[in-house]
C-alpha cells in the first residue's frame, strides 16, 4: 500500500490530518446546501425559458444556394419566419417623378430621380441579414440578358469626381450609406449580376422597416437594354446567400412617367363591342319587315339572282333592229360604261390568280367552272363596296365566257363523234 505521505507527495497536496477533519464536520452546511439548491434550480429554470425563446439559425443546405449559378427570376418566395414585404408610399411622388401602377404591378420613374421603396422584415437576433436589389429583364426570353448602363451615360460619370470605376456600370444608385455594389458587367449568373447590397441591423423589434431610396441613371430606350421590359427584384437573404424572401415589381425608366403609365393602362381594357342597345332603332322610326331570305338559308340563292339580274348579259350588236341601228354609236361609247367585256377582262388580268388544272374530261371542265362560279357570286352577295362589287362581276362574266366556250366545243366535239360513227 502507499502511505499517506507517498500520495501528497504525487499529487503535489498535503492531505489534512485527524485535526482539520473535525473542524470542518463542526461547520453547519444545511444552510448553504439549501441556498446552492434554489440558485441551481432557478438558475437552470432560466436557462430553459431562454432557449425556448431562443431560435436556432437554420441550416443551409447545398441545395438552397442552387440559385447562385442560375438566371434569376421573378417568382415570389415568402417565408412566414421572416415575412419579407416591399411597397412604396402611395401610388406617386408630390413631384410626379416616379408613378405606380396597381394593375400592372409597375414602377414608371424619371431618370436620375429618386424612389424610395419600404422594405420590411422580421428581425432575428442570431444571424445578419441583406437586402439585395437586382434590376432584370422581366420577359422570359430576356431572362440571360444582364442590364448594364450604355456608353453615352457613362461618359457624363467623368464629370463627377472620385467615382469609383465599378459603380459606373450599374444602371441604380442606392443612397443608403452601408450599401455594397456587387457583381460584373457581363455577369448572367446569379452571383455576378450586377446588384446592390444593403446589410440590415438586428432588433428585438418583432418588424424591422427600412427605406431604400433608388436613383436610375438609364433609360429603358437606352441600347443596351433596348425597350426591354425590365422589373427590380428585391431579396432578403442570410450571410450564405440562402433567400428568405423574394419581392420583384416591374419597373421602367422613362422620360414621362404618367403618359407611358396611362398609355400601357389601357392596353389592358378590353375592345367593347357595340351593344344589343346601340342596334335598336328609335320608336319613331318604321322598321320594314325582313325578307324571308333573311329568315331561310334558301333565301341566299334568292339575293344570288337579284344582284346577277342587275349584271347586264352581252348581246351581240346583230340581235335585234334596235342594237343594229346604235351599233354605231354604243361602239363609240363602250368605254364609258362601268362594266364592258374588254374593261372586265383587263381588270381580271391586272387582280387574279390564275391556276392551270389538268382535267380529265371537257365535263368535268365545266363542272370546275360551274363550281368557281358559284365561289365568286357568293363573295359578291357578301361583299359591300361598289368597287368590289364591279370586280367581281367581272370575273362572273370572264367565267360565263370560259363556260360558253367549253360546252360549245363539247356539242361540236360529240357532233363529229357522231358523224364519225355513221
Amino acid at each position: 500500500m502507499v502511505g499517506s505521505q507517498g500520495t501528497s507527495q504525487f499529487y503535489g497536496q498535503q492531505i489534512p490530518d485527524d485535526s482539520d477533519a473535525v473542524l470542518l464536520a463542526q461547520i453547519p452546511t444545511n444552510d448553504l446546501m439549501v441556498i446552492d439548491g434554489m440558485f441551481s434550480q432557478e438558475l437552470l429554470k432560466e436557462d430553459m425559458e431562454q432557449c425556448e425563446q431562443l431560435v436556432l439559425p437554420p441550416a443551409t443546405p447545398m441545395y438552397m444556394l442552387d440559385h447562385m449559378n442560375k438566371t434569376p427570376t421573378l417568382e415570389e418566395y415568402h417565408e412566414p419566419a421572416f415575412d419579407f414585404q416591399v411597397d412604396l408610399n402611395g401610388e406617386s411622388s408630390s413631384k410626379s417623378s416616379w408613378m405606380f401602377s396597381s394593375p400592372l404591378n409597375k414602377v414608371y420613374v424619371k431618370m436620375g430621380q429618386t424612389c424610395t421603396f419600404n422594405v420590411s422584415y422580421q428581425s432575428l437576433n442570431y444571424q445578419d441579414l441583406f437586402v439585395r436589389a437586382m434590376l432584370v429583364c422581366s420577359s422570359p426570353e430576356d431572362m440571360h440578358h444582364p442590364v448594364f448602363r450604355c456608353e453615352n451615360h457613362r461618359r457624363s460619370d467623368n464629370t463627377i469626381p472620385k467615382l469609383p470605376e465599378e459603380l459606373q456600370t450599374h444602371v441604380m444608385r442606392c443612397y443608403n450609406p452601408s450599401a455594397q455594389y456587387v457583381g460584373v458587367e457581363s455577369g448572367i449568373a446569379y452571383k455576378d449580376r450586377l446588384a446592390i447590397l444593403i446589410p440590415l441591423a438586428s432588433s428585438t423589434v418583432d418588424h424591422t422597416s427600412l427605406s431604400v431610396s433608388l436613383g436610375f441613371v438609364c433609360q429603358n430606350s437606352c441600347r443596351i437594354i433596348n425597350r426591354r421590359p425590365t422589373a427590380i427584384v428585391f431579396t432578403l437573404e442570410d450571410i450564405n446567400g440562402r433567400i428568405l424572401g423574394r419581392k420583384a415589381l416591374h419597373l421602367k425608366v422613362c422620360s414621362c412617367p404618367k403618359r407611358d403609365k396611362q398609355k400601357e393602362e389601357q392596353g389592358l381594357v378590353p375592345t367593347k363591342r357595340k351593344s344589343s342597345d346601340a342596334l335598336q332603332v328609335a320608336p319613331e322610326t318604321k322598321v320594314a319587315k325582313t325578307s324571308s331570305a333573311h329568315r331561310h338559308p334558301s333565301g341566299s340563292k334568292q339575293i344570288l339572282l337579284e344582284k346577277l339580274a342587275s349584271i347586264k348579259k352581252e348581246r351581240s350588236p346583230e340581235s335585234s333592229p334596235t342594237g343594229r341601228k346604235h351599233h354605231h354609236r354604243r361602239h363609240h361609247t363602250r368605254r364609258a360604261r362601268s362594266l364592258t367585256p374588254y374593261s372586265s377582262q383587263e381588270l381580271v388580268d391586272q387582280t387574279a390568280t390564275t391556276i392551270s388544272v389538268p382535267m380529265p374530261s371537257v365535263q368535268a371542265a365545266v363542272k370546275v367552272a360551274e363550281y368557281a362560279f358559284q365561289v365568286v357570286a357568293g363573295e359578291l352577295v357578301r361583299c359591300g363596296g361598289e368597287d368590289e362589287r364591279k370586280n367581281l362581276a367581272a370575273y362572273l362574266t370572264q367565267i360565263r365566257r370560259l363556260q360558253k366556250t367549253l360546252k360549245g366545243g363539247h356539242t361540236a366535239s360529240s357532233s363529229d363523234s357522231s358523224s364519225d360513227s355513221d
